[in-house]
């Protein structure tokens, strides 16, 4: 910000040196001040809820990291051809597959494949404590993706709660004061324009 617009802001937040200033404008300029303040305590609140957030999905992290295993899955069915056109990501459909467990028996069930694969291709799928197929665990790198997005939220919730009330008592004074002036031109128009 420039040094003209920072001291409008000023202005704005402490009215009470303008000689014209209305109870409105002090109003106003609380509501301003009470924002600002909102927004940046929300930093340090919004950091220590991302830092218990961060906290717990490292937790997530190693319980899943601890308990999934990855193995290779053969599919007993071809996948289906793709239709329509790609964006370049590799799409998945559900297919039909078998895969080893530990104690050597053999499990069948529904994992995630690429489209276009034939019957005996091999997927790498993860696998639970019990055999079963499941989602893979969830990563360093999305534990601090995941808190920074939920610290970011909090942020943004608080700081737009505050801009949208700053807002509206704005909207309110605009209309309080238009609705004076009208009042006042009311009275004061005759003497004006001699009607």
């Amino acid at each position: 910000m420039t040094a003209h617009p920072m001291s409008r802001l000023v202005r704005r937040v402490f009215p009470g040196r303008n000689p014209l200033a209305t109870y409105g404008d002090r109003i106003e300029g609380a509501v301003l001040a009470l924002g600002v303040a909102v927004a940046l305590l929300a930093v340090p609140v919004a950091g220590a809820v991302g830092s218990e957030t961060y906290t717990g999905y490292e937790a997530r992290v190693d319980a899943e990291h601890a308990s999934r295993t990855q193995v290779d899955a053969v599919l007993v069915e071809d996948t289906p051809e793709m239709r329509g056109h790609s964006d370049g990501t590799v799409e998945k459909t559900p297919a039909t597959a078998t895969w080893r467990l530990p104690d050597g028996s053999v499990h069948k069930g529904v994992v995630p494949a690429a489209y276009e694969m034939r019957s005996g291709a091999t997927v790498r799928i993860w696998t639970d404590r019990g055999g079963e197929a499941v989602d893979p665990p969830m990563t360093h790198e999305g534990a601090v993706v995941g808190a920074f997005m939920i610290a970011f939220l909090l942020w943004s919730v608080l700081t737009g709660v505050m801009t949208l009330f700053y807002g509206v008592v704005r909207f309110l004074h605009m209309r309080i004061r238009l609705r004076w002036w009208k009042l006042e031109w009311e009275l004061t128009a005759p003497d004006w324009t001699g009607r």
